[in-house]
């Protein structure tokens, strides 16, 4: 029992020592932090400083850049917002999982508990020569209970496995409500700015996130646990004193690295970032594959990848070197210190049973207390994740709420980058749900850049009305149409439209989405609801021969045939199909964007005639004359801030209708600017 009553005694007699040794470190540590601090404070003024010289509601975009992520309170609120989505409840699959992880987590502690004290028998029994024993203990019993160990350790694996599965379908269904939301998911990649990867973030970032989480959640609550056992079964063999002492230079350890570890947490959300970067130059290239190959453009885009692959190599091995040097102070303040400690004055004469079960329990306990510490290195990178995460949801909730942010480029003396907030709830713009009718009042054509386009824009179509728009490139006719469809903010004037269902648009390259080529004539429809509507698969193929396409059924395999229909069907025929999906919902209202280019002039026609035939009016952009017959209405923009909107007559059959200036002779506005302006736009209505 000497070697064990040695422990405490040797620590009382090196008490002073300790003391002032752990001085020593706390006093560095507590100077080192005040510097940080004093330098955190000095950025945060700098950024006070150059936020108050600029505009109300802007902002220098470089400061939302440069904030720290780590284990802060900015931290520890995004985690409490994420938190409920991951864990609904007390009832809820993922709260059950949990209290079967700490259940499974308590289990293995008791695990060890015995294996310490069997393994003081076993000693026992070497150094006593005790033959029976040695075998009931070392062969028996641990051959036993391997069964129960090794079960515990798999199903804490499966445990943490399921919980990390949990959470993601979680975070990940609960993103897709909102990322699916309307047409949030446009104005996310249109509108805001903020977020570039959205993909990165809905698929890589979620899973990491749930996977760190669970993993933390062991992490943390095994060492706990660990410590609460191992401390309470030491005490009552040697005393509390060991164990705090113990305690107490883990914990001014777990400081000093607190306040000299490098801001990990940032590190992995830029490196999240990085490797969205590389993601996206490659999707661009599968993206554009054609036209990069039409013109040869494989060297400009190697050069582009491997610029993208070249920052995520300078970021890691950056990041690598800092762990590098992190890791020796972890390695000299906690790791090694958890191997070593409760050795002390181990002499193999003098093994005994106590001796050898109370150094398990030291041991284990070090132990414990440092993977707690070093649990913090892993909760700063899980902090990057939390940040990516959590910025999703902040910008989803702020579109689905009416707030965008764009980073834009204003011109004056020097060009300067800002980032600049629009709650569209503040805007001018009304909007009237009306049927039969679209209405423009005094409407402005603004982009979300705030670029004016239109000053003011009136005019008035009713139901049967056929509208041919023309006008340059830039001049505001997509615009137009994009805010007719709520995609872009409507600052300022009334707009007066039917309901959004009564309203089609059939753009000049059709989406034709994954699924059957019955999918590619009723989408967005599914066949389900296109039989309620009362269209059977005879019906549709009224629709496809109206468009000349009734070849493609036995062409294709059936309606049930699955393509990759952007490749299989060619430019007039994709451009056909979007018509036949244009007949199939029969709107009130058809915008049309060159929507014919690539179809011959008698097809066009055809399809031109039954759309009136049906009962659609047409808002049309095209540059053919052909088509002007078709329509009885006339919009035309200049490009440089003008408009006009008549009745189209006989002479413009001869393409005067499609008179106007190519280019703007004159540099476009910001609305801000407009505000201040007096003139007005120069306009004819009828």
């Amino acid at each position: 029992m000497a070697p064990v009553l040695s422990l405490p005694l040797g620590l009382r007699r090196k008490q002073k020592t300790t003391i002032v040794g752990l001085s020593f470190l706390l006093v560095y540590v507590v100077i080192r932090r005040q510097q940080t601090r004093a330098k955190r404070r000095a950025r945060q003024q700098q950024r006070a400083a150059a936020s108050a010289s600029g505009a109300e509601r802007i902002r220098d975009n470089s400061q939302g850049k440069s904030r720290r992520v780590g284990v802060d309170r900015h931290f520890v609120e995004q985690f409490k917002r994420l938190l409920p989505i991951c864990i609904p409840g007390l009832a809820s699959k993922e709260a059950s999982l949990l209290a079967i992880l700490a259940t499974i987590l308590i289990a293995r502690t008791w695990l060890d508990v015995w294996f310490s004290g069997l393994n003081g028998a076993v000693v026992k029994a070497i150094v006593s020569r005790d033959r029976k024993k040695f075998i009931a203990k070392a062969v028996i019993e641990f051959g036993l209970m391997m069964w129960p160990m090794s079960i515990v350790n798999n199903s804490l694996k499966l445990t943490i496995s399921a919980l990390a599965l949990s959470f993601r379908e979680r975070l990940t269904k609960f993103a897709h409500n909102q990322y699916l939301d309307g047409i949030t998911f446009y104005k996310i990649s249109n509108i805001d700015n903020r977020i570039q990867n959205a993909d990165q973030l809905l698929t890589q970032d979620i899973d990491k996130f749930a996977d760190n989480l669970s993993h933390l959640y062991s992490d943390i609550a095994k060492p706990l646990v660990d410590i609460v056992l191992f401390a309470y079964k030491l005490g009552e063999a040697i005393g509390g004193e060991a164990p705090f002492y113990m305690i107490g230079y883990f914990f001014l350890s777990g400081v000093a690295l607190r306040a000299l570890s490098p801001p990990f947490g940032k590190y992995t959300a830029v490196e999240q970032k990085l490797e969205g970067d590389f993601r996206f130059a490659h999707s661009r290239i599968i993206t554009h594959s054609e036209e990069i190959a039409f013109y040869n453009g494989s060297a400009r885009e190697k050069e582009g990848v491997n610029n993208a692959f070249d920052k995520i190599a300078r970021h890691v091995k950056k990041v690598y070197t800092m762990r590098f040097a992190n890791g020796i102070l972890d390695s000299v303040l906690v790791k090694y210190s958890t191997e070593h400690m409760g050795r002390v004055s181990a002499d193999p004469t003098k093994i005994v049973e106590d001796y050898s079960r109370n150094s398990g329990y030291l041991v284990n306990l070090s132990q414990a207390v440092g993977r707690l510490i070093l649990a913090g290195r892993d909760l700063t990178r899980f902090a990057g994740y939390t940040s990516r995460v959590s910025e999703l949801f902040d910008v989803l909730e702020d579109i689905k709420k009416g707030r965008y942010e764009r980073t834009m480029v204003s011109q004056g003396n020097e060009s300067t980058s800002q980032s600049q907030n629009v709650d569209t709830n503040e805007l001018k713009g009304k909007v009237i749900t009306q049927d039969g009718v679209i209405i423009f009042e005094k409407v402005p054509i603004v982009t979300p850049n705030r670029d004016v386009l239109v000053k003011e824009l009136s005019f008035r179509v009713t139901k049967g009305t056929d509208v041919i728009i023309a006008g340059p490139n830039g001049c505001g006719k997509s615009s137009l149409f994009r805010i007719l469809g709520d995609l872009w903010p409507l600052f300022g004037g009334t707009v007066t439209k039917p309901h959004p269902s009564k309203l089609f648009y059939v753009p000049q390259k059709p989406y034709l989405a994954l699924g059957t080529f019955r999918d590619q004539v009723i989408y967005p429809d599914t066949k389900q609801q296109a039989l309620a509507k009362g269209f059977t698969d005879q019906k549709l193929f009224e629709l496809l021969s109206v468009v000349h396409l009734g070849y493609l059924i036995e062409r294709e395999g059936g309606w049930d045939a699955v393509q990759d229909w952007a490749d299989v069907l060619s430019g007039g025929e994709k451009q056909r199909v979007a018509m036949a999906r244009l007949f199939y919902h029969r709107p009130q209202f058809a915008i049309l964007d060159e929507c014919t280019s690539a179809v011959s002039i008698d097809v066009e026609g055809i399809m031109y005639e039954h759309a009136r035939q049906s009962g659609i009016t047409l808002f049309t952009v095209s540059h053919r004359p052909s088509l002007i017959r078709y329509h009885q209405y006339l919009l035309r923009f200049d490009g440089e801030g003008n408009y006009q909107f008549r009745k189209l007559g006989k002479e413009d059959v001869q393409q005067t209708a499609f008179g106007f200036g190519h280019g703007k002779s004159k540099k476009g506005k910001k609305l801000d600017e407009d505000e201040h302006d007096g003139e007005d736009a120069d306009t004819d209505s009828v």
